[in-house]
């Protein structure tokens, strides 16, 4: 059901994972997450003031990995669209997006819909989200937020976040001595330079060099 205003972006993002204290010792050192213990059972992550990620235990029938959580819903809830995307649905403004403030180190930064379903991902989350699509591109209030991408990463079709990191091949580096791997090393159209990695357990994200900003300016987001 289309949203009666347009989402503007991510309250935050969820890991479901089945290793808590691994993720939370894995995100602490390679993105600077303060993590607290939480009173839903698992972790929460902040940055600065900024909530930023939602760690929780894998259960049955959950499928473990990142999930969007978009901002500005009526009430909380899941959406699932072609090639069985989700995303989640919550009450609260935007915390990360194109309209809050930029994002700092280890914080959100960008959205890629990977879908091989570009008609139909169109028809689904742009009138679904109050989205407007541009050459394959999502806009809200004029400035971008997301973009769909034909690549498939790592076996499966899912919301790509990225998350700004001081240097994106000491981060990469930082990853897999942690225990993760690089998926994909890429160059992307509007971040620059990004590289794909899963961490020990298998979550699968971006990493981008912090360019102070969400990865769409004002600027670029109404002029082209």
């Amino acid at each position: 059901m289309p949203q009666p205003t347009a989402v503007r972006g991510l309250r935050r993002v969820e890991l479901i994972t089945t290793d808590l204290d691994g993720a939370a010792l894995f995100h602490q050192n390679l993105l600077g997450w303060r993590v607290w213990d939480s009173a839903a059972g698992g972790f929460e992550c902040w940055v600065g003031e900024r909530h930023c990620a939602s760690m929780r235990p894998a259960t049955h029938g959950v499928r473990p990995g990142w999930y969007v959580v978009f901002a500005g819903a009526r009430h909380d809830g899941d959406l699932v669209g072609p090639d069985e995307v989700t995303a989640r649905m919550v009450t609260g403004r935007a915390q990360h997006g194109p309209w809050a403030p930029g994002p700092r180190r280890g914080e959100p930064c960008w959205l890629d819909l990977c879908t091989g379903a570009p008609e139909r991902a169109d028809a689904f989350w742009a009138p679904t989200l109050g989205w407007a699509v541009q050459d394959g591109r999502y806009l809200t209030g004029g400035r971008l937020l997301s973009a769909r991408s034909g690549r498939c990463v790592d076996g499966r079709w899912d919301w790509l976040c990225h998350f700004a990191t001081e240097d994106v091949d000491f981060a990469a580096n930082r990853a897999v001595q942690g225990g993760g791997r690089v998926v994909d090393g890429l160059h992307h159209p509007v971040l620059g330079e990004v590289v794909v990695i899963a961490d020990p357990q298998g979550a699968v994200y971006g990493l981008a060099t912090d360019i102070g900003r969400w990865g769409g300016s004002p600027a670029e987001g109404s002029g082209r």
